[in-house]
């Protein structure tokens, strides 16, 4: 299946319109600094699993991300836990008597990146997707202020700019029906699969999935009792297309799973890309897991001879102390069956302490695995990105501070 690469070029053309925001974001982030901060962190489905609550416990926006409202900065406050004289009646109460009409955020973070393979002769600065040897290097990888700004008490307006990424979010709010529907309209991140933070991972990397695109569109989502939903209909680079996307889900127990799929022509032929994901959490401890596959033209079947590309990665985190969790991640993207020996795989651990607040330290290890059934480059035609993962390991130390 193609990589959905050019669904984002004609996005690119409306954010022009945007672009403008920027400078304004810029005077307002000043005023963030001597006004009132809120929290932010992102959206992990551990804790809706763990509280048993829907994304909106926690956070401003329901789809989840993003600020937090006052029962999420508690709950972060706390280090993720509530504290035992914690009063959701008193502390919902005291929300509506003060209710913020702009809440702001700012999220920053850095990364020091050493291959295990360097190659000085080659003296390319590594980056935080970077798959080949390069040399250490030291980089801002993301500043990113939100601003949130509760217009009446069903709608609420939300602008970000990612500094570093060039990445702006810009999206109106709606609550059709408070907890049950809520309509999104603007450029937002589409609500595939499992919310995921960080955009390399391997599958998401490989259908432009990530933490770092945007679509214009509009999106309806909510719950009802167990069952989570939403639908999407967003722009395609086909001028005579758009793309629509739907996700349903459920909770049971500490159990949330669920299934996605994305319909698009990102090219000249329509796409299909179905996910189903699963995530459990009990006790501090919790596991995660989505599997993808892709489709390219009239595809009448998913029988796996129509199947083109496929990925999944599944994982384990564990808080040994509020503070500190400790995790681990593998992940495959084959972008292409008919191509022996193309898929990537990676292993990556991932260790971070809170050490204060409002502030954290992680250690990545990537190990990019060698494919066995890899053919020499000469021998692989269209070589990409992926093919060359191949011993180029990775130690990051990541530091991130929020508030």
């Amino acid at each position: 299946m193609k990589k959905y690469q050019n669904r984002y070029i004609k996005c690119i053309h409306r954010m022009r319109t945007l672009i403008r925001y920027s400078t304004i974001t810029f005077l307002l982030l000043f005023l963030t600094i001597i006004g009132n901060w809120t929290n932010t962190a992102e959206a992990r489905p551990e804790f809706a699993t763990e509280l048993d609550k829907d994304c909106n416990f926690c956070h401003i926006d329901p789809a989840g991300g993003g600020p937090r409202n006052r029962v999420g900065e508690i709950f972060e406050e706390n280090y993720f836990e509530f504290p035992e004289d914690f009063d959701m009646d008193a502390v919902t109460e005291e929300s509506k008597e003060v209710v913020k009409q702009l809440t702001t955020s700012l999220d920053l973070q850095t990364a020091f990146i050493k291959p295990m393979h360097v190659d000085t002769e080659e003296n390319t600065g590594a980056s935080c997707a970077s798959c080949h040897s390069s040399v250490d290097s030291f980089l801002l990888m993301q500043a990113e202020v939100t601003f949130n700004a509760q217009a009446t008490d069903r709608v609420r307006l939300t602008l970000s700019n990612n500094f570093v990424r060039n990445t702006i979010t810009a999206f109106a709010t709606v609550d059709a029906v408070p907890k049950h529907l809520y309509a999104k309209v603007g450029q937002f991140r589409l609500p595939f699969g499992i919310k995921q933070k960080d955009h390399n991972i391997l599958v998401r990397q490989g259908y432009e999935l990530g933490s770092n695109t945007r679509d214009v569109g509009i999106e309806l989502g909510g719950s009802l009792g167990k069952v989570f939903y939403n639908a999407a209909y967003f722009n395609a680079d086909n001028a005579t297309a758009n793309g629509v996307l739907g996700t349903v889900g459920g909770q049971l127990g500490p159990i949330r799973a669920g299934v996605s799929c994305i319909y698009d022509k990102p090219d000249e032929e329509w796409e299909r890309l179905v996910g189903a994901f699963i995530t459990a959490s009990y006790s501090g401890l919790s596991l995660e897991g989505e599997f993808n596959f892709g489709n390219t033209g009239e595809v009448s079947s998913f029988s796996t001879d129509d199947i083109n590309s496929k990925g999944y990665y599944v994982g384990a985190k564990y808080r040994v102390l509020p503070q500190l969790s400790i995790a681990g991640r593998y992940g495959l993207f084959d972008p292409d069956r008919t191509v022996l020996g193309d898929a990537g795989k990676r292993l990556t651990f991932i260790a971070q302490y809170n050490f204060i607040e409002n502030g954290a330290i992680s250690l990545f290890y990537w190990a990019n695995l060698p494919n066995a059934d890899r053919k020499p480059d000469e021998e692989i035609p269209n070589k990409g990105m992926l093919r060359q993962l191949e011993g180029s390991n990775q130690i990051i130390l990541m530091s991130r501070f929020w508030f």
